[in-house]
């Protein structure tokens, strides 16, 4: 395949070459040709200096025959003079000519332009009032109508009418474009009642059968119907949605106080006890809904119809919000009405002096055991608050289960627990080690013990409980686990 290819290559240089030498050969002929004729020609061929002179010669021979003889002159001069009129006279005729042949286009023209406007069916008759308009429109250019300048004002004419087609097709346009905004504008104001229509001219027969339904409907009289309602039964409802909102703020001050007043029996620490404060969080959202109430419920009984559609504006944000289903506005509708988001609360210690000893915003910087205490003081403490019953006594369920209970707690802080559990008015039911019985003792009203063999039996022995020594009868060398119950 090389050698076809280098084979292949060679025998196009070769014909590159032979067309070149066969140029050469056909420029070589062609000179030879053309020295050839140089070779044949002779001087006398090629001199022109001697007819020259004999022209020359023949042009003064004329010239002395004609100035010496009058008569040849004369007839000279009459020959130039005819030959100028005959020029003249040639020109006229030939510019007649033209003239005619111009004036016979032009006829033919409009002729043939006269025959099709009288055969085209689309022309019609005018009516009288456009034929009368028509009239003023010509009357009114600056120049006599006339043949000449039909065309021409005929031309002005058209374009002014153009000119007044233009500026009110886009006074159509500007027309058009604003009906569509104020289409889209219902539609946006009013999504319900424009679910079915579409922002575009083919709908504006449904957009203004709508409009003919409200007008014949009575809409003054829905209207005076829809400000008595919002001048009375929004106020009444946004007035009581602010008083439950207080209200619920003012059950919370209550309850903390129930709290407090068992807190104090509850010794937090030696010769101390803990309060709880309730203090506003100042939430930028719940300020901006209190704002929005407050304006919507301001002159509410004396204020105008532009005040009343302002206020209008206001609740019907509020209440958009308020029935929103997205999580935003969720979240937002939570923070806004739960009013235990309002506030947060603050654990002050006060010794028997009522002196602060410590406040506790949370649990950092406090040791594992103060921690605890804190923790289940505030357990206790959100127990009594939650399940506090309807005239705020005992609460409405008060056993609460312990599993594990006191594991790993000191029995300080088991007495403490203990204690404040059973003066906030709860049952407790624990299971706890064999080395908390003696510290639970003085709180419980009955006790069971618990045996469990490989994980898998077990066994109940009910032990006896003397109420006087508030002691368990325990029998020796007991272990596993024991069921507490508190009356």
């Amino acid at each position: 395949m090389r050698q076809a290819h280098e084979q292949a290559e060679a025998i196009s240089g070769l014909d590159r070459e032979l067309r070149s030498l066969s140029e050469r050969e056909q420029q070589r002929k062609i000179r030879v040709l053309e020295c050839q004729i140089i070779a044949n020609t002779h001087w006398q061929d090629i001199d022109i200096a001697p007819l020259l002179d004999r022209i020359s010669t023949i042009d003064r021979q004329i010239k002395n025959v004609r100035e010496g003889n009058l008569a040849l002159q004369t007839i000279a001069h009459q020959i130039q003079d005819a030959q100028k009129h005959l020029k003249a006279a040639d020109e006229e005729l030939q510019s007649a000519k033209v003239s005619l042949q111009r004036v016979t286009e032009d006829l033919d023209k409009q002729q043939r332009k006269l025959s099709g406007l009288q055969n085209d069916p689309a022309l019609v008759p005018l009516p009288r009032e456009q034929n009368e308009l028509l009239d003023a429109r010509f009357a009114a250019c600056s120049h006599e109508l006339s043949l000449d300048n039909l065309d021409k004002t005929t031309t002005a004419v058209v374009q002014e009418l153009a000119n007044e087609i233009e500026a009110m097709g886009a006074d159509i346009h500007t027309c058009e474009t604003s009906i569509v905004n104020r289409f889209g504008a219902f539609k946006r104001q009013w999504p319900a009642d424009a679910a079915d229509l579409d922002s575009t001219l083919a709908s504006a027969h449904d957009f203004f059968s709508k409009l003919q339904r409200l007008e014949t409907d009575g809409l003054p009289g829905y209207e005076q119907r829809f400000f008595e309602l919002l001048q009375n039964q929004s106020h009444q409802n946004l007035a009581a949605l602010s008083s439950h909102l207080n209200q619920e703020r003012k059950a919370i001050l209550e309850r903390i106080e129930l709290v407090n007043e068992s807190l104090k029996h509850a010794q937090f620490n030696s010769g101390t006890y803990l309060h709880i404060d309730a203090d506003d969080r100042h939430l930028q959202e719940v300020r901006d809904f209190r704002s929005q109430l407050q304006l919507a419920l301001s002159h509410a009984w004396s204020d105008t119809r532009e005040n009343a559609e302002a206020r209008f504006v206001v609740l019907r944000q509020i209440v958009e919000r308020l029935g929103s289903q997205e999580p935003e506005q969720r979240r937002w509708r939570q923070s806004v009405l739960d009013v235990r988001q309002h506030v947060e609360f603050i654990a002050r210690e006060i010794d028997d002096n009522g002196r602060d000893i410590e406040v506790y915003r949370g649990g950092g910087g406090k040791s594992g055991g103060q921690r605890e205490k804190l923790a289940t003081t505030c357990l206790a403490a959100a127990l009594r608050y939650q399940l506090g019953g309807a005239d705020h006594n005992v609460p409405m369920y008060a056993p609460v289960v312990l599993d594990e209970a006191f594991e790993k707690a000191d029995h300080e802080f088991t007495a403490l627990a203990m204690n404040i559990f059973v003066n906030f008015g709860f049952q407790m039911i624990v299971a706890t080690p064999l080395k908390s019985v003696m510290t639970i003792e003085p709180f419980i009203g009955g006790a069971c013990f618990i045996h469990i063999t490989e994980r898998r039996h077990s066994a109940a022995l009910s032990i006896e409980y003397d109420g006087d020594q508030q002691r368990l009868k325990l029998p020796e060398n007991t272990h596993g686990k024991t069921s507490i119950a508190v009356p």
